[in-house]
């Protein structure tokens, strides 16, 4: 059966990219992390393939970034989630206000969330390095993205 209420690519890279984030800092096998965070989104989408598809994306951006010299992957991946909350694509902002739909809203399991995130994330980092992709402000926090409070709230653990 295809799922048919699952993340919409802008929130799979949210996740996937905070949940690379926690792998980086903690000392727990990826297949754990990309777990958890899957189930994060268990009361608000279909997580088939989530946890898969979060790990396959985590060893992408790995490898990519061990390909390349990236002196802050942790300022990178947290920039790279500012752009995708605002941005479709370099140079194009994106509607968090949708005329009749929300952003959030889920839809048919895309097979290939992998390879578009992946594509995305690389095309991002070479337009750090040519100063084309915006970096995220130093004062953004996840917090000011009110459209994407619900997914957020989920992934991140509440401030104290």
């Amino acid at each position: 059966m295809v799922a048919s209420n699952t993340p919409p690519q802008c929130v799979f890279e949210i996740v996937a990219v905070e949940a690379i984030r926690k792998y980086l800092s903690v000392d727990l096998p990826p297949e754990d992390v990309a777990h958890f965070f899957a189930s994060t989104m268990a009361d608000q989408y279909d997580i088939d393939n989530l946890s898969e598809d979060i790990l396959a994306l985590l060893e992408k951006i790995l490898t990519f970034s061990n390909s390349v010299e990236i002196s802050d992957i942790d300022l990178l991946l947290l920039s790279f989630q500012y752009f995708v909350c605002n941005y479709e694509k370099i140079g194009i902002k994106r509607n968090k206000k949708p005329l009749f739909r929300s952003i959030l809203k889920g839809q048919a399991l895309d097979n290939t969330r992998v390879y578009k995130a992946s594509k995305s994330f690389v095309a991002y980092a070479y337009g750090m390095r040519s100063e084309v992709s915006p970096l995220k402000p130093e004062e953004w926090t996840p917090a000011e993205e009110v459209e994407f409070a619900p997914i957020f709230g989920a992934i991140l653990p509440p401030p104290e």
